[in-house]
């Protein structure tokens, strides 16, 4: 698996503006999502298992929110791991592509800019469905491949080494073959470096003239 960031990616997360940015703005869609599907009065017993959680801080902004019955983070990276101070969360080292939990463990299953950093995506979706309880969901969100191969190239995602950006056609039928419903497949996050003033209207907008296409980041959920 390639991208696994260090101790730095934390710091950064904790003062460069965009990076604090695109953490609450992901944060903010996987709330929207999770409360689009369960019932508040059952937030308690669900159980969530965020893939490529690095540091932990949006499964730990989830945990305060949901309250969940369980709160596991994986990622391949030990020192981002040891970041983690908030002890109502788990993090362990996991491998995507090869998942160490029992069959219908989890209700939700988040992976926010990881899919793109695995060898086998789908490796990783059919080990989530498989670790997915019934009606679960999982939700994926992936860097728009054009926008992805221009900040690469202008050295923005110099540290990022990612296998292959996939578009959402490909996702799409990607989530099916694995046995997954969709659920939601949209482009979103028109500006990736800082919340713009009426954000969330500007990509409505955008969305319903449909040029979803010139935003930078993709989301997708799949049901079991």
């Amino acid at each position: 698996m390639a991208g696994i960031l260090d101790k730095k990616y934390h710091d950064n997360r904790k003062k460069c503006v965009d990076l604090i940015y695109r953490l609450n703005r992901r944060t903010s869609e996987v709330k929207k999502i999770i409360e689009k599907h369960f019932n508040k009065s059952d937030y308690f017993k669900l159980n969530c298992l965020d893939i490529g959680t690095a540091d932990g801080l949006m499964l730990s902004k989830l945990k305060k929110i949901f309250q969940f019955n369980k709160a596991i983070g994986i990622d391949m990276s030990e020192e981002l791991i040891k970041t983690n101070k908030d002890k109502n969360i788990k993090l362990e080292i996991g491998n995507a592509e090869n998942l160490h939990f029992d069959n219908n463990s989890f209700d939700i299953i988040v992976a926010c800019a990881v899919i793109e950093h695995v060898d086998n995506p789908n490796k990783m979706l059919s080990e989530c469905h498989r670790v997915l309880k019934k009606n679960g969901i999982l939700i994926i969100t992936t860097p728009n491949p054009f926008h992805d191969e221009v900040a690469t190239k202008i050295g923005y995602f110099k540290e990022e080494n990612h296998v292959e950006t996939l578009n959402q056609p490909k996702l799409n039928k990607m989530f099916r073959s694995n046995n997954f419903s969709i659920v939601s497949s949209k482009y979103f996050m028109f500006f990736p470096f800082f919340k713009l003033p009426l954000e969330n209207q500007i990509e409505s907008l955008i969305r319903f003239i449909r040029l979803g296409k010139i935003m930078t980041n993709q989301l997708i959920v799949g049901k079991k």
